[in-house]
C-alpha cells in the first residue's frame, strides 16, 4: 500500500506493508522507504471491548521500532515525545469521530 507524501528535510514517499490483520481486533503495517533501505517501524492498532461498557471499544495504538533500520536515531531526541503526542492526537480524533 502506498504511503502518504512526507517531508522531513526533502519530500519522500513511504511504502506500507500490512503484516498483521485480524478483523475487528488488530491491524499492523510496516513503513519503509527508499526500497526498504530506510525505515521498518511497525504501527499497530488493537481493538478490545471496553471494560465496563458492553457497547464500547478500547483502541490501542503502538509504535514498534525494534526492526527499524534507524532505531537508534528515532529513539533519541524529541522524536519519541513527538510521536507519542501525535498518537494521542490521532486517538482523540478517532474518539471524536465515533462518539459524535
Amino acid at each position: 500500500m502506498r504511503g502518504r507524501k512526507e517531508t522531513l528535510f526533502i519530500p519522500y514517499r513511504t511504502t506500507n506493508t500490512v503484516i498483521e490483520y485480524e478483523p475487528d481486533r488488530r491491524i499492523a503495517w510496516q513503513t519503509t522507504f527508499l526500497g526498504g533501505r530506510v525505515g521498518g517501524r511497525i504501527w499497530r492498532y488493537e481493538l478490545e471491548p471496553a471494560p465496563g461498557d458492553p457497547a464500547g471499544t478500547l483502541v490501542r495504538e503502538t509504535w514498534d521500532v525494534s526492526q527499524d533500520k534507524q532505531k537508534r536515531m528515532i529513539t533519541s531526541g524529541s522524536l519519541p515525545q513527538k510521536t507519542a503526542d501525535g498518537m494521542r492526537a490521532t486517538l482523540d480524533r478517532i474518539a471524536k469521530l465515533v462518539e459524535g
